[in-house]
């Protein structure tokens, strides 16, 4: 699974700090939405000068249900044929992808600790809330897509090394 997300990993890594919090923001997790209220920005080696992140976290199976309906709306496509191509194994983006992916590019960069948060930690963040979905089509949820992210929510609220939860559950995506 891997190798179909390597356009994901060779762009660049993005943290940005607002107020008191450095985050790094994911798709569908609060990305359009720390990338609006952001004081500053980190991209790729800069992100060393960064000693904790935050690392939010959505629930897995409404972030890749959230990430189906949001790709193929800006394609243009049907939901259930995005689904389809997706379940096929023929379409790969970072609206959907692993949350763990995100995790693994941010370590290129970052070798240090990692706050894991729930998604409703944004509200701690800002009150600005950016593209939210007043409705989506239901699809079933790709247990691949979501795996690995459930086993990350075992660390929320906790303080970890990042390069130990990369290590730890990469044979999760083989």
């Amino acid at each position: 699974m891997l190798t179909h997300w390597n356009k994901l990993l060779n762009t660049d890594c993005i943290v940005v700090q607002t107020k008191a919090h450095t985050v790094y923001p994911i798709f569908r997790v609060g990305y359009s939405t720390l990338m609006r209220v952001h004081e500053k920005k980190f991209v790729n080696n800069q992100i060393a000068q960064c000693d904790e992140i935050t690392v939010v976290i959505r629930e897995p199976g409404e972030r890749f249900v959230s990430g189906v309906n949001e790709y193929a709306r800006q394609h243009s496509m049907e939901v259930h044929d995005t689904w389809e191509l997706i379940d096929k194994g023929q379409l790969h983006d970072r609206h959907f992808t692993p949350q763990y992916l995100w995790l693994m590019h941010l370590s290129k960069y970052h070798k240090g600790n990692i706050t894991i948060r729930p998604f409703e930690y944004l509200g701690q963040i800002t009150d600005v809330h950016l593209n939210q979905s007043k409705t989506r089509t239901e699809v079933p949820v790709i247990g691949s897509f979501v795996r690995v992210d459930e086993s990350l929510k075992r660390y929320y609220n906790k303080t970890v090394s990042l390069t130990d939860i990369v290590r730890r559950y990469r044979h999760v995506l083989s």
